[in-house]
């Protein structure tokens, strides 16, 4: 059995943030059944991506994001996602985060086997 102190992981990921070029930290808290656990800190846009084998649960601790989510058909849908404020994005659906500021979430996200990842719209040029 392992108990995670949130609170210590937050200052801990806020510190590497930091330091890292980028603004960015990660925390593992493991798996629950096939799902990673953890913690991410940054600021940006984070990469496109999609889970083709599960629900992604993001929770966030501290800050503002917007969540860009694209339709079958290519169509946005946006939100402002606010500190205290509990997502899920829908398996096989396109999203990216995009923060002026430092923002802290925690994510439950499925096996990496299914994520795609790129920096580009997906849907082509626009």
């Amino acid at each position: 059995m392992k108990v995670h102190d949130v609170r210590l992981a937050l200052d801990e990921i806020l510190q590497r943030a930091r330091a890292n070029p980028r603004g960015r930290a990660n925390a593992d808290f493991g798996l629950l059944n096939d799902y990673s656990l953890g913690l991410g800190r940054y600021s940006g846009a984070s990469p496109w991506e999609r889970h083709r084998n599960g629900d992604e649960l993001l929770y966030v601790l501290e800050g503002d994001v917007e969540i860009t989510l694209l339709s079958d058909a290519g169509a946005e849908e946006r939100e402002i996602l606010r500190t205290g404020s509990l997502f899920v994005v829908p398996r096989d659906r396109w999203h990216q985060l995009i923060t002026s500021a430092q923002v802290s979430i925690f994510f439950a996200s499925p096996p990496e086997s299914g994520a795609e990842r790129t920096r580009d719209d997906p849907r082509g040029s626009k």
